[in-house]
């Protein structure tokens, strides 16, 4: 009995793109997720920092080959503050606000005696108006284009750089 084995073209191919191309692209994920962080840090309100602290990024990759990277807070309340991505909010003030919800005072007391307000008004107010949503990695993302088109014309150069660097043979 006998199995035909098959794929090995598509192993080689993705073996050689990955030499030619992984290390130019992990390059500039890494470099535009760092742009991306500073700048949504640069844009997400002050308060204590918590959120600011929390905004960070991540590879993702497909068996080490580099697709991409993620931007993501871990601040539980970082999506009420940033709103749903694909909503279509204000990236400038005056801000787009949520819809207006009821909020536990527990969960005001810490803010509203950090600005000298009584947790009921605030609690009113957000009951009456929703909150400010401040899509800090949309604005992030747009603030950030030049740079990302930049970047990316350096990996396309260093990607060919590498291909035709591999593609010359040597003549006697």
């Amino acid at each position: 009995m006998s199995k035909a084995v098959t794929g090995f073209n598509q192993f080689k191919g993705r073996m050689e793109l990955n030499a030619i191309a992984g290390a130019a692209l992990r390059t500039f994920f890494s470099a535009y997720g760092q742009l991306l962080t500073v700048e949504a840090k640069r844009n997400a309100p002050r308060w204590k920092g918590n959120l600011r602290g929390s905004i960070t990024f991540k590879h993702v990759g497909i068996g080490g080959f580099p697709d991409g990277i993620d931007l993501f807070s871990r601040a539980p309340y970082a999506l009420k503050v940033h709103g749903n991505f694909n909503a279509n909010v204000n990236l400038k003030e005056p801000w787009s606000r949520s819809k207006p919800s009821h909020v536990p005072v527990s969960e005001l007391r810490e803010w509203s005696r950090d600005h000298d307000i009584s947790p009921y008004v605030v609690q009113k107010a957000i009951a009456k108006r929703g909150t400010p949503i401040i899509p800090f990695f949309k604005i992030a993302i747009n603030n950030t284009e030049p740079e990302k088109k930049l970047l990316l014309a350096g990996t396309a150069l260093k990607m060919e750089t590498k291909w035709k660097a591999g593609r010359m043979t040597v003549k006697q």
